[in-house]
């Protein structure tokens, strides 16, 4: 029994193969974003913020407008920047207003090397 599975396993990759060499991929170009360096919302000459919206955009991308949604004022337009999650005050990582919150601090560097005559 286990060398008819085999032997079937083997045959069925063998056929995979053959199929998948039987036709020519070709890559079709698609749309590219005009503005693929900025968070949405926000302008290419500040793409960390301010980033504006108002009613009729689309809505503020979170990671995960599920469980993270933005809550405010839909009727109105908002100023906002992107933060580190959590230390936002209207989602998880999106701060609204003029003063957003400056990032943690780095970790403490660790002076430790591995290898001495490697390290600087």
């Amino acid at each position: 029994m286990v060398g008819l599975s085999a032997a079937v396993l083997v045959w069925g990759s063998v056929a995979g193969v053959v199929g998948m060499t039987s036709g020519i991929a070709e890559a079709q170009p698609g749309p590219v974003p005009l503005d693929n360096h900025a968070w949405p919302g926000c302008p290419d000459s500040n793409p960390a913020g301010p980033c504006h919206w108002c009613p009729g955009d689309p809505p503020v991308q979170t990671g995960n407008l599920r469980v993270n949604p933005v809550v405010w004022d839909n009727t109105v337009c908002h100023t906002y920047w992107y933060v580190t999650p959590g230390l936002g005050n209207v989602a998880q990582n999106i701060f609204e207003g003029d003063n957003p919150p400056a990032p943690p601090p780095p970790p403490p560097a660790l002076n430790f090397c591995p290898i001495p005559p490697w390290c600087p």
